[in-house]
């Protein structure tokens, strides 16, 4: 597992906790530095030991609320590229829900449409992303397999990545509820890290950041932008995915050609297409060209579709069940012309998606309950989310973060007033033992010098 860190000293225990291992609270490390953490001793629950119908249920509720999330976003985006994980923000917010209690639990499990998965939401989406991170380790032996005893090279480990990993980060002297400590480490792998957000924010939006790019592979850089947190900031829960394979049939670079690309509000743009005849897995359902391009393993797809309408009115139709998102019963081939492109999205926020999707309380700090989680009063102030996207000749590599910010109800810290000085002002010089007035008097001009 790749962990670049460059503050080393600092980081190593999330090595430990991105992996389902323990890191202890006070663990010393070589140069003297402590980090702390509060962890349940429990191991996490491994694959094996969780039923594929758990798998599935938390399957269809995240892909449910993937497309739901989606129509959202798209409902208060401008024009121009789009990318969400849904994966990444259900991860997040199920870690979330763990701690939430109440009319807030409900609305969480309703706007992340848990259904019937409710119960065993957490064993799902342990094991769902153990078998994600799973993939790219079988794509890498069976393309070595493939190519022993021929002259090609040997494949890079550094091109086969499926990280699915998640941290918790609390303020320090807080008091985490053991069930939900619990569930972090059964379930997501992870504790609460330690940190001082009342009076070291700064270094703890950089510890965070930190991270989020190390097990990123640095694709996901600056998600907390500066006053994402704050004094008022008590808990930060945080999942990252990165995802990197080969094609499963690589586009040829030589066969990569100058094109038009037409925009959705006219104009054109100049682009490079990858070109690959007869390609397999591709449908018309009627609606949209659909194609599915497999990653080396077999495993995991990326999937084009080319409306035959403008995609808008497309994009409105979108369910779990259409052709772009469910595996067709019957394909055919195709000659694919694929323009190459590289996006990132900035860090935008899910807050107003997540409301409008029924999952309100949370946000409001009069009524949020987060009782599970901590003793103390917490609401959720935001949920950010970053994501990128690069497609080339030889594979695709994407990442996306989400942070759910948690912070303190009672006793917040209220940002300092501000006084300009900036109009005629009262002085006075006072001897604070005995109070006694040395000086009295006012300016109406700070330029005035007044006599030689």
């Amino acid at each position: 597992m790749r962990h670049r860190w460059g503050l080393a000293r600092t980081l190593f225990p999330l090595a430990l906790a991105a992996c389902g291992g323990s890191a202890p609270s006070g663990t010393s490390l070589e140069d003297g530095v402590v980090v702390s953490v509060d962890r349940s001793s429990a191991a996490r629950d491994p694959l094996s030991s969780i039923a594929t119908s758990t798998v599935a249920g938390a399957t269809t509720a995240n892909n449910a609320f993937a497309v739901s999330l989606y129509s959202q976003v798209l409902s208060t985006t401008a024009q121009g590229n789009v990318l969400t994980s849904p994966l990444s923000a259900s991860l997040a917010l199920t870690m979330t829900y763990a701690g939430a209690a109440g009319q807030t639990a409900t609305e969480i499990a309703a706007a992340l449409q848990l259904g019937s998965a409710a119960g065993s939401i957490f064993s799902g989406q342990n094991a769902l992303s153990q078998a994600l991170a799973s993939r790219a380790a079988t794509a890498l032996a069976a393309d070595q397999q493939s190519l022993q005893g021929t002259s090609l090279p040997a494949p890079s480990a550094s091109d086969y990545q499926f990280q699915v990993v998640n941290s918790v980060w609390g303020q320090t002297g807080y008091s985490w509820q053991t069930p939900f400590l619990n569930i972090l480490a059964q379930s997501y792998g992870t504790g609460v890290y330690v940190e001082d957000f009342i009076h070291q924010w700064v270094q703890a939006t950089a510890t965070i950041n930190a991270w989020v790019s190390a097990e990123t592979a640095d694709k996901i850089n600056n998600l907390l932008l500066p006053g994402s947190i704050d004094t008022t900031t008590r808990i930060v829960l945080v999942n990252a995915v990165h995802v990197k394979l080969p094609w499963a049939s690589p586009f040829t670079a030589s066969a990569t050609t100058p094109g038009t690309f037409t925009r959705a509000d006219g104009t054109t743009v100049s682009a490079s297409f990858m070109n690959q005849p007869e390609i397999c897995c591709y449908v018309d359902d009627g609606q949209a060209q659909i194609v599915w391009l497999p990653l080396s393993g077999g495993q995991v797809s990326v999937v084009i579709a080319l409306p035959h309408a403008d995609l808008a009115t497309y994009e409105a139709g979108l369910t779990t069940g259409s052709a772009a998102l469910a595996q067709p019963a019957s394909v055919g081939a195709a000659n694919l012309s694929l323009p190459k492109v590289t996006f990132t999205s900035p860090s935008f926020s899910l807050k107003s998606a997540l409301e409008a999707m029924g999952m309100v309380q949370a946000f409001d700090p009069g009524t949020a309950n987060f009782s599970g989680m901590s003793a103390d009063s917490l609401y959720i102030s935001d949920v950010l989310q970053k994501a990128t996207i690069a497609m080339q000749e030889t594979g695709v590599e994407a990442a996306a973060a989400t942070a759910v910010l948690g912070e303190t109800i009672s006793g917040a810290v209220a940002p300092p007033p501000v006084m300009v000085v900036n109009r005629p002002y009262l002085i006075a010089v006072v001897d604070d033992p005995t109070g006694a007035i040395v000086f009295l008097g006012h300016v109406e001009d700070p330029t005035a010098t007044g006599s030689p």
